[in-house]
């Protein structure tokens, strides 16, 4: 049953209340109103990419082998050290990039794209004391200027180094040739690619006789989505040893098959009467002539052109050129 207070009980509660004997619940305040910012979902959609493991593997191996190449090529010793790669608009990239900059395009022929490879001034100043016969490496002025021709013929030297080194840092992912296009110094001068792309960034850190500077690699990740289930796996070393033997016993198994040569010295086509009527002094005209090139042929295409003769008292033939 429902509990109904008597009218004394009513009197004194609300005495109680309006006494301030009873305590009532407090108002609670609203909270205070949080400032609401747009959310661009493009941009965001844009900034998220997918990491590629195994493109921190090749610059890994890139710096290694970059290492090796630059200290060759500047006969002194040469710290390399690979940052981790990050993804960003080219926008803000450039934002990060002081003048004079040297950013040289690397087109790729099998990754049918470029990159953007970008000299450190500081670097590229110390490279040029090392190989006009510095004993040591000052810490150059920069000044703001243009790269002369000397400056820049040595500049596209250090990119022929890093194509090359960039080859043999993917060929365990995916077969890539790289080849020096040109020099800016402007990044706005490079239309390639547009300010809002979002694109691979990886840095170099460089120590030359206690000078510090810096490479950068730049790709559009744009590019390479095009091979990402190449990139979202890294391939182990036992894998890629594993692959190379293979590869090896392959290609002495290959050597070994025996094949069947021939050589077409002419040839004639008859009708199955003309056949059965040729005898010992028939004489049948093929299709070419003494002096002309005969066929070699090997399983069953022609891949060879020879020329009839005598070695060493047998019938032999020399080989002139393949078949295209």
């Amino acid at each position: 049953m429902e509990q109904v207070l008597s009218q004394e009980e009513i009197d004194a509660l609300l005495g109680g209340l309006s006494e301030g004997i009873i305590e009532t619940e407090q108002e609670v305040e609203p909270e205070q109103k949080q400032e609401v910012k747009p959310f661009d979902l493009i941009q965001y959609t844009r900034s998220k990419k997918e990491s590629l493991p195994a493109l921190q593997f090749i610059y890994e191996r890139f710096s290694k082998s970059f290492r090796s190449a630059l200290s060759l090529f500047l006969g002194r010793d040469i710290e390399v050290e690979q940052n981790p790669v990050q993804h960003i608009e080219y926008r803000e990239f450039i934002k990060t990039l002081a003048l004079p900059t040297n950013m040289n395009i690397i087109t790729t022929e099998n990754l049918n794209g470029f990159f953007i490879v970008i000299f450190d001034a500081k670097m590229v100043f110390c490279v040029l004391e090392a190989l006009f016969g510095s004993t040591g490496v000052s810490i150059p002025r920069i000044e703001g200027r243009e790269f002369t021709k000397i400056e820049l013929n040595v500049i596209k030297k250090l990119a022929d180094i890093v194509s090359v080194e960039m080859e043999k840092a993917w060929a365990p992912v995916y077969e890539i040739k790289c080849k020096y296009s040109r020099s800016e110094m402007n990044p706005n001068y490079v239309t390639m690619i547009s300010q809002d792309e979002i694109v691979s960034l990886c840095q170099f850190s460089l120590e030359i006789d206690n000078i510090n500077s810096w490479i950068k690699m730049c790709v559009p990740y744009a590019i390479l989505e095009t091979i990402k289930d190449y990139l979202v796996s890294t391939p182990s070393r036992e894998g890629m040893e594993m692959r190379e033997k293979w590869i090896e016993k392959m290609k002495e198994g290959i050597l070994h098959v025996p094949l069947e040569i021939r050589a077409i010295l002419g040839k004639k086509r008859m009708s199955l009467q003309d056949f059965l009527g040729i005898t010992e002094d028939s004489i049948i005209i093929v299709d070419r002539y003494v002096n002309d090139p005969v066929d070699i042929v090997v399983g069953s295409k022609t891949k060879f052109k020879g020329k009839l003769g005598i070695l060493k008292g047998n019938k032999a033939i020399q080989i002139e050129g393949p078949v295209h």
